[in-house]
């Protein structure tokens, strides 16, 4: 299942960043990625879980970020945390649907790795977005990788996102040389 980011996601989100976020992929906005790879348990991180939630909650009110929890139900019955989908323009600004291209992230809980979550959420949420921008603009999502990210070459082709070319590194904006992966529309 996958929804926007809520308040009552900070105490999981805090943990999951505890164990290890990615220093690299989708931050809910720009100039918030963290500096450190993993924030510490308790206040700080907390905190670091509270801004990711509001700047994912700006995304969807300005419309120029959609960040998805990424959620499964446990054997409990409960929802649990298992990663990030988001959507962002590939030309950085505007709402989305006012591009042509649009640009997909993700991040996959320590936990829920090499489970298949990443490519059925990603499939799940570039499905949601060709029916709700259905004539609005967005025409392809491109899903961009670092070269040497084998497990993230792997969900894009199993979520549909075809190899298109190599991304020669561009600092400051991506400091290694990566895949891009596109999905066209229809």
């Amino acid at each position: 299942m996958v929804r926007p980011w809520r308040a009552v996601d900070i105490p999981a989100l805090a943990a999951e960043m505890s164990r290890g976020c990615a220093a690299t992929g989708m931050w809910p906005g720009p100039g918030e990625r963290p500096v450190l790879v993993t924030l510490p348990d308790g206040a700080r991180g907390q905190g670091g879980a509270a801004g990711w939630v509001a700047s994912a909650e700006r995304g969807w009110r300005d419309g120029d970020r959609l960040c998805f929890a990424v959620l499964e139900m446990s054997e409990a019955g409960s929802c649990v945390l298992v990663g990030n989908v988001g959507l962002k323009n590939r030309e950085g600004t505007g709402r989305i649907g006012e591009r042509e291209t649009a640009e997909i992230g993700y991040w996959t809980a320590v936990a829920a790795r090499g489970r298949g979550i990443a490519p059925a959420a990603v499939r799940a949420v570039t499905s949601w977005v060709f029916d709700a921008f259905d004539g609005a603009g967005v025409r392809q999502i491109m899903l961009v990788h670092d070269v040497r990210n084998l497990a993230s070459c792997r969900v894009a082709e199993k979520a549909g996102y075809p190899f298109r070319e190599l991304s020669p590194a561009r600092p400051p904006r991506w400091f290694t040389d990566g895949h891009i992966h596109i999905r066209l529309d229809g």
